[in-house]
């Protein structure tokens, strides 16, 4: 029986965060709150990567309540501001708000309310389409339906090293077009890229 692992890939989601440099931003202040929530939720990922097997259990422990602490945070800018959009705190302090959101997996109803919202600020092109994308698959993982992008991956571990392969997807055959649309490169080569990741993490290790 295949051993399937789903992990988490913020790290290289990160890569595709814009920078804001030179924008006239809105709400600096929340802007630079959005950005410490995302410092502290990288963070907490890092230690939890690095750990050792003895430390692991304690750091996993942290995470989940940072996380938890942050969805309140972000409850409380979403019910203030609406989606922080690209005038309100830039493109990264944008990207940063829904890297968090991201791992409110313990709330997908907060995760809909933000995609919802989101949506709306993306037909103005003030939010990132890649990252939409991103959240309405997870929203749908969530939540018990098909992946429609394929941006949420899982690792087959039976063979003793980690694959990782898309499931719950919808359509599969014309899953590229849709990603091509959202601004993302295929599906093929997305998989490489995490492959290509994964090996970088265990050379350094």
């Amino acid at each position: 029986m295949q051993s399937i692992k789903r992990i988490s890939i913020s790290m290289i989601l990160c890569i595709f965060a814009f920078t804001s440099n030179a924008q006239n931003i809105k709400f600096p202040a929340l802007k630079a709150q959005i950005d410490s929530l995302a410092f502290i939720d990288q963070k907490v990922q890092e230690d939890t990567r690095k750990a050792n097997t003895e430390d692991k259990s304690n750091l996993e422990k942290v995470q989940k309540e940072t996380f938890i602490r942050h969805t309140k945070i972000l409850k409380n800018i979403l019910k203030k501001y609406g989606f922080p959009n690209f005038d309100m705190v830039g493109e990264k302090g944008s990207s940063n708000y829904w890297l968090c959101v991201q791992h409110c997996d313990h709330d997908p109803k907060f995760q809909n309310e933000v995609l919802i919202l989101m949506k709306k600020q993306l037909k103005k092109k003030k939010a990132n389409a890649r990252n939409y994308a991103y959240l309405r698959d997870r929203v749908n993982i969530n939540t018990g339906k098909k992946q429609i992008y394929g941006t949420q991956v899982s690792y087959d571990m039976s063979n003793g090293q980690p694959k990782p392969i898309i499931k719950n997807l919808r359509n599969p055959k014309t899953v590229n077009k849709r990603r091509a649309e959202m601004g993302l490169e295929s599906i093929e080569d997305y998989l490489k890229m995490i492959v290509d990741f994964q090996q970088q993490n265990m050379q350094k290790r």
